[in-house]
């Protein structure tokens, strides 16, 4: 007979290591930074309607992993008591009165919470709020759409200051393959003020985008800012943001549009309030500039490289 050995017996070894990294993943998901997106989580929400989002679909997955886990724990607990043993026989079991009964009720109790939970959440991401105090102001909010410049600060009265501060709203249209973008103010003449591959806001400040297509169907995704908005053709389509953070978002469109679908990407620039102001003043300066150069090439016959067309 050989001596008594202080390591455990074969059969639990296999079973220590799978509790060892279950619980290493555990700890891995449990310690991950909050701010950043994991292997099963969003990226970080910025806007109060991609909150809304991430909280549901924490709750939601958190629901999805107890149903799991309950499932499982009961079919191991039916297999534990009803398993055969050399000295024993495998027991019989039976389904006592009212068990289908009680777990149509649980299942469909649980149906409902998710659907009650589901509508309140989805009201609430369409629900647009208003801006905040580190946004564009009502009365500077006008101006910026009206395109008046150089006007004079004016001090807001009382009343003024209880309304909800004037969102911004900006035209998001999708072809193939890239993203124009029309701010308030535009005229394709007098005062053009467009943009494409990103679009600059300012932080903290309600904004209402109108997407639309001018071709095939595009979508448009910016996950840290909202959720996927359809851009059809003839349809347009909105939705809202108000970036809590300056920095640079990224984005891409998730629906096929045909060769180059893969270079269709989107970045939203989220800058100050008065850096927005004096992007976009500068950005309708730099347009009209260049149209007229243009328009001077055109009455002259020259091509940009000095050659007539």
């Amino acid at each position: 007979m050989g001596l008594p050995s202080d390591k455990p017996p074969l059969a639990a070894r296999p079973r220590s290591i799978r509790w060892a990294l279950a619980l290493s993943v555990a700890l891995a998901f449990a310690l991950a930074a909050p701010a950043e997106a994991s292997i099963i989580g969003p990226e970080a929400p910025h806007s109060p309607n991609a909150g809304d989002m991430s909280t549901a679909y924490w709750v939601m997955l958190v629901v999805a992993v107890l149903v799991v886990l309950a499932v499982n724990a009961a079919l191991l607990g039916a297999v534990m008591r009803s398993r055969a043993g050399r000295d024993r026989v495998a027991a019989r079991e039976t389904a006592g009165r009212g068990v289908v009964t009680r777990a149509v009720v649980g299942a469909g109790a649980l149906a409902v919470a998710i659907l009650v939970f589901g509508v309140v959440m989805t009201s609430e991401t369409r629900s647009v709020e208003p801006s905040g105090p580190d946004g564009l102001s009502a009365s500077n909010a006008r101006f910026a759409q009206v395109g008046i410049r150089d006007a004079p600060p004016v001090p807001p009265t009382e009343e003024q200051e209880a309304e909800p501060r004037a969102p911004v709203v900006i035209d998001v249209i999708g072809q193939q393959w890239l993203w124009r973008f029309e701010y308030p103010g535009h005229d394709p003449s007098a005062s053009p003020r467009f943009s494409y591959g990103q679009l600059v806001l300012p932080v903290d400040t309600t904004v209402i985008l109108n997407v639309t297509s001018t071709d095939v169907m595009h979508t448009w995704w910016i996950p840290s800012l909202g959720g996927q908005v359809q851009a059809v053709p003839g349809i347009v389509s909105q939705t809202w943001l108000r970036a809590d953070e300056e920095g640079v978002y990224e984005g891409a469109s998730t629906t096929f549009s045909g060769t180059s679908f893969p270079a269709m990407r989107a970045w939203i620039r989220v800058v100050s309030a008065e850096a927005y102001r004096s992007y976009v003043e500068q950005l309708e300066r730099d347009l009209l500039e260049a149209q007229g150069i243009v328009q001077e090439q055109v009455e002259q016959g020259t091509g940009p490289a000095g050659e007539a067309p």
